[in-house]
C-alpha cells in the first residue's frame, strides 16, 4: 500500500524519529506553522493537499481533531487515516491505547521544543512584550492570560533538550509563580501508523467519504 504523511509541524522531531526507529519510509509534508491561527485556513490547506496528491492509496493526516479544523474533509484521491486524538499534544503523550491511557490534564499547559519555537515567534514571548510594553505591564498581562492555570508541563520525548525548554520558560513560570513539570512523551501512536498498524485509535476514512463530527476523543 503507497501511503504519505501530511503532518503538523509540531510533531516534525518525534515522527522522524518514529520513521527512523522503525525503519520506515513513507513520505512526509510538513505544514506551514500559521495553520495555527486560522482553523478554516488550515482545512482549506489540508483539502487541498488531499486533492493534490497521485496514485497514494492512504494518506495519514497528522493534525488529528485540531479543533474541529478536519471535520469534513473530503478523501477525494485516497483513503484518510487520521489518529482519534483531540490535538497534537494527545499525539506525544499517547501510549499504547488512547482510551485505556488518556494521561492528559487538560487544565494544563503543555510545551515542547516546537512549541517553545512557536511561543519564541509569538505576540505572548516574554522578551518580546517585555521590549514592547515594558517590564511591569507585560508581567500584568500575562498575569491576567494566564490566568486560572496553574499546572505547566514539559513534555520529554527524549527528541529534543528539556533543560532549553526549561530556561525558555523560566522568567513565565517566576511570574506566574509557579513550576514547570516534566512529562514523558512515548508517542506510540506514530510508532503504531508508521508501521501501518491501525487500530481503534484511528479514524478511518474510505476514499469518496468526509471525516464526521464525533470522530475524535471528547474534550472532558
Amino acid at each position: 500500500m503507497k501511503s504519505v504523511i501530511l503532518s503538523c509541524p509540531t510533531l516534525k522531531k518525534e515522527l522522524l524519529a518514529a520513521l527512523a526507529a522503525n525503519n520506515a519510509d513513507i513520505p512526509v509534508h510538513f505544514m506551514p506553522y500559521k495553520l495555527h491561527g486560522d482553523l478554516k485556513f488550515l482545512h482549506e490547506y489540508v483539502q487541498t493537499m488531499i486533492d493534490s496528491f497521485g496514485n497514494v492509496d492512504r494518506i495519514y493526516i497528522c493534525t488529528t481533531g485540531c479543533g474541529g479544523g478536519t471535520i469534513g474533509l473530503k478523501a477525494t484521491t485516497a483513503e484518510l487515516v487520521l489518529p482519534r486524538t483531540r490535538d497534537c499534544l494527545d499525539i506525544l503523550l499517547s501510549g499504547d491505547n488512547l482510551k485505556r491511557d488518556d494521561r492528559r490534564n487538560l487544565r494544563g499547559i503543555y510545551y515542547t521544543a516546537s512549541w517553545m519555537d512557536f511561543s519564541k515567534n509569538s505576540e505572548i514571548d516574554y522578551d518580546k512584550l517585555v521590549a514592547k510594553r515594558g517590564k511591569e505591564e507585560a508581567e500584568d498581562f500575562l498575569r491576567k492570560l494566564y490566568k486560572g492555570f496553574k499546572d505547566f508541563y514539559v513534555i520529554d520525548t527524549g527528541c529534543y533538550d528539556v533543560q532549553e525548554v526549561r530556561d525558555y520558560l523560566a522568567p513565565l513560570m517566576k511570574v506566574l509563580d509557579t513550576e514547570i513539570k516534566e512529562v514523558k512523551g512515548e508517542y506510540k501512536v506514530l510508532h503504531k501508523m508508521v508501521t501501518h498498524q491501525i487500530d481503534e485509535d484511528f479514524v478511518i476514512v474510505p476514499k469518496g467519504e468526509a471525516v464526521q463530527a464525533g470522530s475524535f476523543m471528547p474534550n472532558k
